[in-house]
């Protein structure tokens, strides 16, 4: 593709009508603010930087599994803050969670954004460990680079499964767009963080989706991620998100009863509905 047609292509707010991002983003801190006055959470320092902080949300059940997840925004703007959203349905299930900040461009490489990640991850699975949580449930996700982030957790510790929505795991073709005025990837940063040129420890499951809506090259990164995983001997379960796009399918989260919730559950407990596993 040229350069225009992988701006297009990557341009996330390019499918949606003008105001629609901006108020993407209200919602996504109002439903977040909610979260945090329902739930129980603590701040949690995982690193010198700023920015390496998480939240943690304890189920306070014995042996609860523990889900980390990882907000999108093309690793240079949202945070935790925006995105606690997806912690009461999983914490109501039975689940200890976490959600991740990390350190935004411009400034740290890429490969200094996915070593935060991975150590917010590790102290992540400490809390949970040392709030009675079982180490060997531990499941990582993510939003559009958070899943790609997410991914890279997964080569590095063995979860027990991958929650992506909206990923990008080949970052080659977004070191050709606009995208790379921030991020400043050579080819060998694009290969080294590209989940799809890199297997996850073990055979993980993967729940995998992307809006109906998104341009053809979300689609695209989906399908060749979903091959390989399978290539590399892991379960797919790639859940239909007819009518969203790359903002409303994280909205989706807020509703127990989602398709998109109830996949992560079944992910997480094992269970048709994510109930019988409640702790």
């Amino acid at each position: 593709m040229t350069r225009e047609e992988l701006d297009a292509q990557y341009d996330t707010s390019r499918p949606l009508p003008p105001g629609a991002v901006p108020a993407y983003l209200e919602r996504f801190a109002a439903e977040s603010a909610r979260a945090r006055e329902t739930c129980a959470f603590e701040t949690i320092r995982y690193g010198a930087h700023e920015r390496e902080t998480l939240d943690f949300f304890p189920n306070g059940g014995a042996g609860a599994p523990l889900f980390v997840w990882v907000h999108g925004g093309y690793w240079r703007r949202m945070s935790k803050d925006e995105s606690s959203l997806v912690a009461p349905p999983l914490v109501r299930a039975g689940a200890n969670v976490a959600v991740l900040n990390y350190p935004l461009a411009p400034g740290p490489t890429l490969d200094e954004i996915v070593a935060s990640a991975r150590a917010g991850f590790a102290a992540a699975t400490e809390r949970a460990r040392a709030a009675g949580g079982d180490a060997e449930r531990t499941f990582a996700g993510g939003h559009s680079v958070g899943a790609q982030l997410a991914a890279m957790i997964a080569c590095a510790f063995p979860v027990r499964g991958l929650f992506a929505l909206s990923g990008l795991y080949d970052l080659e073709p977004l070191r050709h767009s606009h995208v790379n005025d921030w991020i400043a990837m050579d080819a060998a940063t694009a290969e080294r963080n590209s989940p799809l040129q890199h297997r996850p420890l073990g055979t993980p499951e993967l729940v995998i989706a992307t809006g109906e809506r998104e341009q053809s090259e979300f689609r695209r990164q989906q399908r060749d991620f979903a091959h390989a995983w399978r290539m590399w001997g892991g379960t797919v379960r790639a859940i239909p998100a007819p009518g969203h796009d790359h903002f409303s399918i994280v909205l989706e989260l807020i509703d127990d009863a989602g398709p998109l919730t109830r996949a992560l559950s079944d992910m997480i407990f094992g269970t048709a509905d994510g109930r019988t596993g409640k702790q």
